[in-house]
Formats: C-alpha cells, structure tokens, sequence
C-alpha cells in the first residue's frame, strides 16, 4: 500500500507537466488592416511588429484572409509593423494605435492547480479514511 502512494504521488507531477490552459477575454484589442493598391486583402503575408525604438519583434507571424494583424497594445505608444509578400509588395509604418477602452476578463479554462490539488488531497484522504473504518467494523465483528 505504500509502494502504491509512493508511484502515484511521484507520478503526480508529470501528470500536471502536460496540462494546457487557456484564457478566452473580450479584450479592447488594435486590428491593422492591410491591402495592396487594387483593395484586394494582404492576405497570409508575412509581418513583424515592434515597439518604439526596439530591434527585436514582440509579434511576428502572418495576416489573416483578410489582411488583418491584430495585437493588444498594452502601455506601448509607438507601434512599428513590417508586412511584407515574397513577391515585393510590403509596407513599414510606424503608428500610435487610438485608446482602447479597458477590457472585460472571461472565465478561465477550468480550475486552477491549487484547487485540484486539494481536491485530489481529499479524495485521497476520503479514500484512506473510508478503508480505515472498513478495517475497524470489520475488527469489532
């Protein structure tokens, strides 16, 4: 029975090691919009977003099927987006995006870790205490 507790709780951290969690909120986000000469969308292009006076991205990635990158501003002012086509068309424009109006935070993915850990701790100790008065009955009879 102690050889049985010792695996499950050391396997008990591997198990936690491979959880994924999301975070869905209604945020007040910033949405650039990018077309070629003719209107047509900048669609599945490559781009690269920068903050003010910095060397390195802190997005990179492609457009969207309508040509739009999108990206939550925080307390950065000044924005810098290179988009680019591997056939030449492309654009590096510096922008200061409007005020965002706050944000509206969603529910979480599930319960935290600190809740499934104490639930786990009681199950188990439900479990231990459950076979414990099994034991006791079952000694007095």
């Amino acid at each position: 029975m102690r050889a049985l507790a010792f695996l499950v709780a050391l396997w008990s951290g591997a198990a936690a090691a491979h959880a994924v969690h999301h975070h869905i909120a209604a945020t007040s986000a910033v949405s650039v919009a990018l077309t070629y000469a003719d209107g047509s969308p900048f669609a599945y292009e490559k781009y690269e977003l920068y903050p003010d006076g910095k060397d390195m991205p802190v997005q990179v990635g492609n457009t969207d099927a309508a040509g739009h990158v999108v990206f939550l501003p925080g307390e950065t002012k000044q924005w810098r987006l290179k988009a680019f086509s591997s056939d030449g068309h492309g654009v590096d424009l510096r922008f200061e995006p409007p005020a965002v109006q706050g944000n509206t935070a969603a529910a979480e993915s599930g319960p935290n870790r600190t809740t499934l850990a104490l639930l786990g701790l009681g199950l188990i100790l439900a479990a231990f205490g459950s076979y414990q008065l099994f034991l006791n009955r079952r000694q007095t009879k």
